[in-house]
């Protein structure tokens, strides 16, 4: 199952004022913020948007489970970044239940990936 994916782009620059949310040097508002509104065009509820030390991540209560996307640029980078899906195992565990994730990560990735195959500006570096 994918999980992550790194693109390489000039598109998603940072905030002035991003530094004092964010680790210094690390950015990832503008790439968040198109992520979420690729998801709720496509029917899926962001809860949640919110930094931290080192990515801005998304979070998504609408499923049997937590999904988690952080979205930030790679260390020292201005147009490397990398998308990363939480949980990355195929089930978790949830009151002694076992749940299956691949059928909620899959197409949450597939989203993601054909908004920025969508975009010329946007060039997906295989991992």
């Amino acid at each position: 199952m994918k999980t992550d994916i790194q693109i390489k782009t000039d598109l998603f620059p940072a905030y002035l004022d991003e530094e004092n949310e964010i680790n210094p040097g690390r950015f990832g508002k503008k790439l968040a913020e198109f992520i979420k509104k690729n998801l709720e065009e496509n029917g899926v509820q962001v809860a949640d948007l919110y930094p931290t030390d080192y990515a801005y991540e998304i979070r998504l209560d609408q499923f049997k489970f937590s999904v988690y996307i952080s979205a930030g640029n790679i260390d020292g980078e201005t147009d490397l970044f990398l998308v990363s899906l939480e949980p990355r195992k195929e089930f978790i565990r949830k009151f002694f239940k076992k749940i299956p994730t691949v059928e909620t990560i899959e197409p949450i990735y597939n989203l993601m990936m054909d908004s920025f195959k969508g975009n010329s500006d946007i060039q997906i570096i295989e991992i």
